[in-house]
């Protein structure tokens, strides 16, 4: 089971191919992961994104391979790596967030 903290959606995939759809969230920035459904119902795999919410309303994202954590699509085979993968980007979500804060406030 994936962590729950900083968890902002869980909902069926939204790109119609079907599976579940966790969006979590730390200021503005977030991961998206996504459980597709699998030939082999023991095998998981999670496509993981990282993700930067815009300022609406809605659930709307996109997603960005501009950060440190992640150049393109992770792909994680068990829950607890994906786990430790979570907990490290929440904490540099935290930081991310605080040093952009600082650059504006400087700008």
């Amino acid at each position: 089971m994936l962590v729950q903290e900083n968890l902002h959606l869980s909902r069926s995939a939204s790109d119609g191919k079907g599976g579940q759809e966790l969006l979590y969230k730390v200021n503005q920035y977030g991961i998206c992961a996504i459980s597709r459904p699998q030939e082999e119902l023991s095998q998981i795999h999670w496509d993981v994104e990282v993700i930067k919410y815009q300022e609406t309303e809605a659930v709307k994202f996109e997603i960005c391979h501009e950060t440190e954590l992640a150049k393109k699509t992770l792909i994680f085979h068990n829950d607890s790596s994906l786990n430790e993968f979570l907990k490290k980007a929440f904490n540099y979500f935290k930081e991310l967030s605080m040093l952009e804060g600082m650059a504006e406030k400087e700008s």
